[in-house]
């Protein structure tokens, strides 16, 4: 396709004006989003409380803790990087997979250690929305820092990426609620630690689609893109 020596020059005018960011600038800007979002998840968790041991010894709040960390660092890691040398996300079959298996692997965690202290047992006043309020607050921040911070820059799976941005914003948030949590009782876990990760899942497919995907371009991009239609159906004789 060929432009016009005058649209070309718009072009070249519009480029000069507006300079690609660079590689350190982009990292930075990403870096200053999203650890705004995990600073503000920060002060929401410690508005709802912070820390809590009432319920459980200290060493099992620190093993429970350390293994969900562990766990959520490396889910975390796969749902949000790109695979080395490559400019395409992981496949959606990865995603889902890591979301899930990391999602079991940390209540399996939780509930085991809890176990063998002896505290598996089910709390009537604490059934699991308290937690589900906590790690929805505390992920959907870090969540919409991470569609910003990326926006526009998938253009195939949007919507699964999103979907695992979110899985990863919930996986961080369950750090925090277990934290917050002394409660191991499987139902509750369920409920409050597993389903908000659900949730933010749901909720950053929702938005990845309209906040990741490659736009189509700019107005000049789509004067010259009529302009190729029209002098295609000119040589057509439409």
């Amino acid at each position: 396709m060929s432009l016009s020596p005058e649209l070309r020059a718009r072009v070249l005018s519009a480029a000069a004006q507006a300079p690609a960011p660079t590689r350190t600038q982009t990292a930075l800007t990403r870096l200053w989003l999203f650890g705004s979002g995990v600073v503000g998840a920060l002060v929401i968790f410690f508005v709802q409380g912070g820390v809590r041991l009432t319920g459980r010894p200290a060493a099992l709040a620190a093993l429970t803790t350390l293994g969900t960390s562990v766990v959520v660092a490396a889910g975390m890691y796969v749902l949000f990087t790109r695979p080395a040398r490559s400019m395409l996300r992981r496949p959606v079959g990865t995603l889902v997979a890591v979301s899930v298996l990391s999602a079991l692997a940390f209540v399996a965690w939780r509930h085991g250690v809890s176990a063998v202290y002896g505290l598996v047992q089910p709390w009537p006043d604490r059934v699991g929305f308290r937690c589900l309020r906590v790690g929805i607050l505390t992920g959907v921040l870090p969540l919409f820092a991470a569609l910003i911070a990326w926006r526009h820059t998938d253009p195939l799976t949007p919507t699964a990426t999103g979907a695992a941005f979110g899985a990863g914003a919930g996986l961080g948030s369950a750090v925090l609620t277990d934290l917050w949590c002394p409660v191991s009782y499987l139902p509750h876990l369920l409920l409050g630690h597993v389903l908000p990760i659900l949730i933010l899942a749901f909720v950053g497919a929702l938005f990845g689609y309209v906040a990741l995907r490659v736009r189509r371009g700019n107005g000049l991009l789509g004067e010259s893109e009529r302009a190729t239609r029209l002098r295609e159906r000119s040589i057509s004789g439409e």
